[in-house]
């Protein structure tokens, strides 16, 4: 090989930095992309290539000349840098494999004469700006980084790329980087690439090219890396009759340790990035399955045992062959109902995160009247309800699965550091990859939690803004209305404020009748019914979970008389609530076998058709219900009912743990006993109540949003009415009762939120924060610093 063969082309890496740098800013403004939005775009991507290939099936094959004119745009750009033929005979090549990459062209071989020529032709991409782009920064890479892109994707390397591409390539880098000359390169490139069992394309694997260059490297570079001591021989020998009188040295190092470069590591993390791997076994598939049959146990327990009644019942009556059938029909009836109620989440949930993308430009700065613009009120509350449903029905779970993922691949990686041999191998890549793994289920981990942090921050920065704004109207209101007035008075006012049905509706209000019940509400304001004058937040939340009962404001009962009424009226209550479940329940259920039989009963009609048989009319097939119909639906229906209340129980308790209300952690059991709760298994506890709450949680928000508006806008009226009458105090034409109801109206909404914060939605948020920092610091000699999520 000539020695004025250079390659002039530089490392992908730094373009892949500048991007990255060059988007970061660009990202922290989008919402980013959820995994209902990525099935809709590879549905979509389905129905577009189905539709692409009968275009290009009725309307001729891919064009060869539009191939061609962009490989000679490219080859004719390049031809100034290179001097001699060979040059640009090998950059010509290196052209043509990156726009096969990109599938623009095809490269194929043909016989002409004694000779093997190259013939290119059309490929399947269409050619578009973005492609071409996407082109001149693959023709940009190294020949190494371009094997490399192949190899990535497992895809076969364009014909001659070994001879053509690679071996020159070895050859130019050997020159370069081990300053030798071009007969030696070659000869050394040729005799490692036969021993390394590389003669044809199919040959070349990402082992094999390190096996080389890690061979080069011990070749020309035996003692790299190791450090000697000034005034020491590496090598000195052992003096057997005065061992003490030998100076200490270090033992010449042997050529066997590994190491990758960056191009190598840019491809381990390539690799797992595209959901691969090449040393680690990607089991994402099967935890993902696995873990969504632990999340659904209850539903699939009692659907199980609801086939198995019913294919009982069936066989029964009309034989085995009727089981079978109604098995069949019940499992595939169960597929396409999921099925659909899957696409119709898909599309609510790519729906509603546009819609959050338009609204995510509100703003919680008051105007000059001290209110918040229509416009942008309306736009907080569509990106709260927006990011509710999904985060209900799609980020939550997501969390959940990043964090597993990340756990375990932390725990595999750090695990690897008690046997790290770098005379292997195999351990050097598996190494490099479980630092890749972990890398990019951060990255998932990060994506994922975007959307939960929108919506949490959001939330907190609308509570800390109507805080702001509340914080001195309550000065004023308790210091102009109740600060001097008679405590016993002063209580009593409040007891009657309390069973206003403007402060909490009409279920439940403040538990009144308990002496001093509102000081722990307002432990800042009644420092004269107070000891110490301040009551800590969690006793305020607990006291707030104790006044949640409900009360006759107009009936004068005695405490056990009180208790037995709020007693009774809890189970009515709760009855009530049963039984409307129970009967929505049942509906949902009519309505499924109506839709099914219904189904059925055309596929009928169709098949009647068909043979020519005399035509059934097509007409909604309704259930009727039964007397057996009803006691089954009641057994399952208590069922579930039983076994949901118990696992939310457990939950709970569990939660109670992990919070810390409960002294140590909370245990399961496994095949091998009793043990403590994964961290993985803690944060899944959390993820079902954060779950069941956040609907709650964004509900509550707007309503403590209303009441705010609706409070303030009362207070602005007072002042103005003040304005009027410069000599009357402030608030004097307001009613003590009115300021009172309007202080306990906002107060329950502000502690039910607090209660929510403490609760499973905020503790999930901080979790994730808190256990990603903590594998982060276990990782730190691992992995470079990292920014908090």
């Amino acid at each position: 090989m000539p020695p004025e063969v250079r390659s002039h082309r530089g490392s992908s890496l730094s373009a892949v930095g500048r991007k990255e740098a060059a988007t970061a800013s660009e990202e922290d403004t989008r919402l980013g992309q959820i995994d209902y939005g990525r099935w809709q775009g590879r549905i979509v991507s389905v129905f577009s290539g189905i539709g692409s290939f009968f275009k290009r099936f009725f309307g001729g094959g891919p064009s060869a000349a539009k191939a061609l004119r962009v490989y000679d745009a490219f080859r004719h750009a390049a031809h100034n840098e290179f001097s001699s033929p060979i040059q640009r005979s090998l950059n010509d090549y290196h052209i043509a494999c990156a726009m096969a990459y990109h599938r623009v062209c095809v490269l194929s071989e043909e016989r002409k004469g004694q000779q093997m020529k190259l013939v290119l032709s059309g490929g399947s991409e269409q050619i578009s700006d973005q492609v071409i782009t996407e082109v001149r920064k693959t023709v940009s890479c190294s020949t190494v980084e371009l094997t490399y892109k192949y190899l990535a994707e497992d895809r076969a390397l364009p014909v001659g790329f070994l001879r053509r591409a690679l071996i020159p390539d070895l050859i130019q880098g050997a020159m370069r980087d081990f300053n030798v000359d071009a007969d030696t390169a070659e000869a050394m490139i040729t005799q490692l690439a036969q021993d390394n069992g590389l003669h044809l394309e199919s040959d070349i694997t990402f082992e094999r090219i390190l096996e080389i260059k890690n061979a080069l490297r011990w070749r020309f570079f035996p003692e790299a890396n190791v450090p000697v001591m000034k005034g020491r021989n590496p090598i000195s020998p052992v003096d057997p009759s005065n061992p003490a009188a030998t100076p200490p040295g270090l033992d010449r190092p042997k050529a066997t340790r590994y190491k990758l470069d960056e191009a190598d590591k840019a491809h381990i993390q390539n690799v797992v990035d595209k959901g691969g791997g090449i040393k680690l076994k990607n089991t994402d598939t099967r935890n993902r399955i696995k873990r969504y049959f632990l999340r659904n146990k209850r539903d699939f327990t009692l659907n199980s045992f609801a086939m198995v009644v019913s294919a009982v019942l069936t066989g029964l009556v009309t034989g085995g062959i009727g089981a079978a059938v109604s098995i069949f029909s019940y499992v595939a009836w169960c597929g396409v109902w999921s099925g659909g109620t899957e696409l119709i989440r898909m599309t609510r949930a790519v729906r509603a995160l546009q819609r959050a993308e338009v609204s995510a430009d509100y703003k919680l700065d008051v105007n000059d009247l001290g209110v918040l613009s229509e416009m942008d009120d309306q736009k907080f509350r569509v990106f709260l309800k927006s990011l509710r449903y999904i985060c209900s029905h799609e980020t939550l779970t997501r969390i959940f699965n990043a964090y597993s993922e990340l756990e375990k691949d932390a725990q595999m990686r750090l695990e690897m550091e008690t046997n790290k041999d770098e005379s292997h191998l195999e351990t050097v890549i598996r190494l490099e990859e479980g630092k890749a793994r972990y890398l990019y289920r951060r990255r998932s981990l990060q994506d994922a939690f975007k959307l939960y942090k929108r919506l949490y921050t959001a939330a907190v920065s609308d509570v800390e803004r109507m805080d702001k704004e509340w914080e001195p109207v309550l000065d004023e209101l308790w210091n102009c209305k109740f600060k001097n007035m008679d405590p016993v008075k002063r209580e009593s006012l409040f007891s009657r404020a309390a069973n206003d049905p403007r402060v909490i509706g009409k279920s439940y209000h403040f538990k009144t009748k308990q002496t001093g019940w509102w000081k722990k509400v307002f432990p800042k304001m009644t420092p004269d019914l107070s000891n110490d004058g301040s009551i800590s937040s969690k006793e305020a939340i607990e006291e707030l979970e104790r006044v949640l009962e409900e009360e006759m404001p107009d009936i004068e009962l005695t405490e056990e008389e009180r208790s037995r009424f709020n007693t009774h009226a809890n189970r009515v209550a709760s009855a009530l609530i049963l039984a409307k479940n129970g009967v929505r329940s049942y509906m949902k259920g009519w309505l499924k076998g109506a839709v099914k039989s219904t189904m059925v009963h055309g596929f009928k009609v169709g098949w009647h058709a068909v043979e020519g048989v005399p035509k059934l009319e097509i007409s909604p097939y309704l259930p009727r219900p039964s007397v057996d119909g009803l006691i089954i639906f009641g057994f399952f229906f208590l069922a579930d009912l039983f076994v949901n209340r118990y696992n939310e129980k457990i939950n709970r308790e569990r939660f109670a743990h992990i919070v810390g209300q409960k002294e140590g952690k909370s245990l399961t059991w496994d095949l091998y006993g009793q043990r403590e709760r994964t961290g993985r298994e803690e944060m899944n506890t959390m993820r079902r109540l954060a779950k069941d709450e956040v609907e709650g949680f964004v509900e509550r928000i707007l309503k403590l949003h209303d009441s705010h508006k609706e409070i303030m806008e009362a207070v602005r009226r007072e002042k103005q009415l003040g304005e009027v009458d410069p000599t009357s105090p402030l608030f004097h034409h307001m009613e003590d009762e009115e300021a009172a109801v309007l202080i306990l109206r906002r107060q329950y909404h502000h502690q039910i939120i607090s209660e929510m914060m403490m609760g499973a939605i905020g503790q999930y948020y901080e979790s994730v924060q808190a256990k990603m920092g903590f594998w982060d610091q276990k990782m730190s000699h691992i992995i470079p610093p990292q920014s908090p999520l």
